[in-house]
């Protein structure tokens, strides 16, 4: 029997027309269902033409009058015809689940909300339901033609992650908005194009038995092969025209998708109320930041020899604790209405603010949370917590976070609590809130050039003491808020104008206004022209901080100035070493992209490839060279382990690459590159803490007039090492050849010349088919 207790109640009063099929999505449903109808009438047309001449040149054959015409374009179009038919008889089988399938059995309370919500929205009830350590919810299926008559069965995925963070009333919200797609009979036209969309990018994509069987043909003897040449140019043609050809449908179903998304948010406002879904939302990003953080937390313990029994207590601690180091009492709090007319409060505001990662193919945050209190409906949010849909939460919390884990290694680890595993983490003096985040993710000596460039620019006047007490002042965390503010701006705008992110609705907004795609340029010299002035300011108080503390640590004596002047240049070693580490591997890495992007590797490919390679491997030398040279303090070999350095340190010592051996050459240089960048990571995390840690003392000792100890010994760097500045990294190939862009349809040139290229030979094939009989 139902426990109708545990599920929150809906509100009442709820217009009739509320989810009803608005006429703006009826006008994108009509469109995108003509141009699926035309879409498929043109492929079932192709494929029984196809069929014909296949049909027609066998019967020829079977009465006698053939000839090696006949018998070739019977072969060839009898495979063209059944490589198109079988794609429409293809299944699309749902992604494999890393997570727990859970059972009515096991969980009865579970299935009880979740019958009773899909019951209450008219949406078909989940089939399987799997449970993840993840932030997310969402439906799968399998799919097929079949599946445009009848409906594939449903599967849930819950990541709690995503239960970790929501109460009762906002994952009932969550979950109505998955289950809302179905709800809807007016959304079956929505299903048709996806299940289209899906068949043909399994047919465009996908490789099977007759490919083999295509390019065993092309390798026989060349009296034989060219038919499989024939074959493989005829069935690229037929994918590509398709592609091209259906990426025609997808434009009209770009604004249905926005629309169906709008409606299933309505469904969810139906039984929970306006508030609950926004709230969710909001939520969410907090807890993708926490739950990164959490996994991030949990690697590091685990190559410590530790583990976490709970993530999902490690995820609750991050999210108080990162809001404790931004010095943001409202981290992750939903901000509460301030005004009487609660349908006009606003949680997001009118900015390209990301959706979560969960719904990141989603409208913005604000237009969802504007549809949402278009017609505002009240209503309470159960705030009871979301952990009692489960029958035993603790035992399943514990379960799904040891599956973190290596099985067969976890019986030699020992455990750590999860909220002090957190602590650990953010327990650095540099991330004290009285630096207010100055420390947090940014570095305050890779933007140098060198230790001296550092000291001429911070223009001390007055005493050690008067320049270190006038450090860190407020103003500080709202230079620091700008900056990350604007590089959020620079990474979005950047994304909208290389295509790698998707503007809601495909309307582009900043800053209150809407931007064509030919304005992001202006878009961004604004951007960047602020950002360069918050940078230079910020740059400025780095060099005061350190020269601050060089002064007093010189009126201090005692070896403070000597050591504190090689931490600072062991900082500004390893910054920079690991800046041009991490470009190398971008560079490898966006080039081996680039090669291999259309699935082949040709001879200037590689002849590309081998230089890079050999461009890195002097980068890396010369870096593991400098390496060797470096005395780590022993503070700093306390905090790392890195003991017996000059003899343990990780060299790279791989053979020369050359055309034989690149393949293997780049996994290996991989392997070692991304060895000494987690090795300097360290270093100057550890570095950095100690610089603070002993500017603090400094700083103690003039200004409280604290008992100062000898400094301990100073480590060494080499005078010369590789220096990278912001902005002078390698610069990445965005946009693949024209050879590649063809190849694939990447931008209108390409895709058009792609189109008439395949279905001129398409064409030429039908047209030497039926000429021939």
């Amino acid at each position: 029997m139902s426990d109708l207790s545990l599920y929150p109640s809906s509100p009442g009063n709820i217009p009739e027309d509320l989810t009803r099929a608005t006429a703006s999505y009826k006008r994108q449903a009509w469109l995108a269902m003509v141009g699926l109808t035309v879409f498929m009438l043109f492929y079932l047309a192709l494929a029984a033409c196809f069929g014909w001449i296949a049909y027609s040149n066998i019967v020829k054959i079977q009465a006698g009058h053939s000839d090696l015409f006949n018998l070739l374009f019977a072969g060839i179009a009898s495979l063209l015809s059944l490589f198109m038919i079988k794609s429409l008889f293809s299944v699309r089988k749902s992604d494999r689940i890393d997570g727990i399938e859970v059972t009515a059995q096991e969980e009865p309370k579970l299935f009880d909300f979740l019958h009773t919500l899909a019951d209450e929205i008219g949406a078909p009830r989940p089939h399987r339901v799997f449970i993840t350590p993840d932030v997310n919810a969402a439906v799968f299926y399998d799919l097929s033609l079949i599946n445009m008559i009848f409906p594939s069965k449903k599967n849930l995925i819950i990541g709690l992650g995503l239960v970790n963070v929501l109460n009762l009333g906002e994952l009932k919200a969550v979950l109505a908005h998955e289950f809302g797609h179905f709800a809807q009979g007016s959304m079956m036209v929505g299903r048709w194009v996806y299940i289209a969309q899906q068949i043909i990018a399994h047919m465009v994509s996908t490789r099977d038995w007759l490919d083999s069987v295509v390019r065993f043909i092309s390798r026989i003897d060349l009296r034989i092969a060219w038919v499989g040449w024939i074959l493989g140019l005829v069935i690229w043609s037929i994918r590509s025209l398709m592609d091209t050809l259906f990426r025609l449908v997808i434009i009209a179903e770009r604004a249905l998708s926005r629309e169906m998304e709008f409606n299933a948010d309505l469904v969810a406002v139906s039984v929970t109320g306006s508030d609950a879904l926004v709230n969710a939302l909001h939520k969410l990003q907090s807890a993708d930041n926490a739950w990164q953080t959490t996994l991030g937390v949990a690697n590091v313990e685990a190559g410590k020899g530790k583990f976490i029994s709970d993530l999902f207590s490690a995820q609750k601690k991050a999210v108080s604790v990162i809001g404790e180091v931004l010095n943001d009492a409202s981290y992750g709090v939903v901000p509460q209405p301030d005004g009487d007319d609660v349908s006009q409060h606003r949680v997001f505001s009118e900015d390209m603010a990301r959706p979560p990662q969960m719904w990141s193919t989603h409208p913005a945050n604000r237009d969802r949370e504007d549809n949402a209190k278009h017609i505002y409906i009240a209503a309470n949010i159960d705030r009871r917590s979301s952990w009692q849909v489960f029958s035993d939460p603790a035992g399943l919390r514990q379960k799904v976070s040891l599956n973190f884990y290596n099985a067969e290694k976890i019986a030699e680890m020992e455990p750590i609590a999860a909220e002090d595993a957190v602590v650990d983490r953010f327990s650095k003096r540099s991330f004290a809130s009285k630096y207010r985040g100055t420390y947090l993710s940014r570095s305050p000596v890779r933007h140098f050039a060198s230790i001296d460039e550092m000291l001429h620019a911070a223009d001390l006047k007055g005493s050690a003491a008067e320049s270190i007490a006038s450090l860190y002042p407020e103003s500080l965390a709202q230079q620091l808020d700008l900056a990350r503010s604007l590089d959020l701006e620079s990474y979005t705008l950047k994304g909208l104008a290389s295509g790698q992110l998707k503007p809601s609705g495909g309307v582009i907004r900043h800053r209150g206004n809407e931007l064509k795609k030919n304005d992001i340029p202006v878009a961004l010299q604004q951007v960047h022209a602020e950002r360069a002035a918050v940078a230079e300011h910020l740059k400025v108080h780095d060099a005061r901080c350190r020269a601050a503390h060089l002064q007093g640590a010189r009126e201090c004596g005692q070896g403070w100035e000597n050591y504190l002047q090689s931490l600072i240049r062991l900082l500004h070693c390893s910054e920079h070493l690991h800046a041009n580490i991490e470009n190398e591997i971008a560079l490898l890495v966006n080039t081996w992209e680039v090669i291999t992007a259309d699935g082949k590797v040709g001879h200037f490919e590689k002849r590309r490839i081998l230089k890079v390679c050999n461009a890195v491997q002097n980068e890396m030398r010369q870096i593991s060279a400098v390496a060797a040279k470096i005395v780590l303090p022993e503070p700093i070999v306390e905090a790392t382990g890195f003991e017996n350095w000059s003899e343990r340190f990780p060299e790279f010592d791989i053979a020369d690459v050359n055309k034989k051996n690149w393949v293997e050459w780049c996994e290996a240089a991989s392997t070692l590159m991304n060895n000494l960048l987690y090795t300097f990571s360290e270093i100057k995390s550890a570095t950095l803490e100690e610089l603070v840690a002993s500017e603090e003392k400094i700083a103690q000792h003039l200004l409280q007039n604290k008992a100062l100890e000898v400094a301990p010994h100073a480590g060494s760097c080499p005078a010369e090492y590789p220096v990278l500045l912001p902005g002078d990294e390698h610069e990445l190939q965005q946009k693949l050849d024209l050879w590649n862009r063809f190849q694939l349809a990447h931008g209108m040139v390409p895709s058009t010349l792609r189109f008439i290229i395949a279905f001129a030979i398409v064409a030429g094939t039908l047209y030497s088919g039926f000429f021939g009989l």
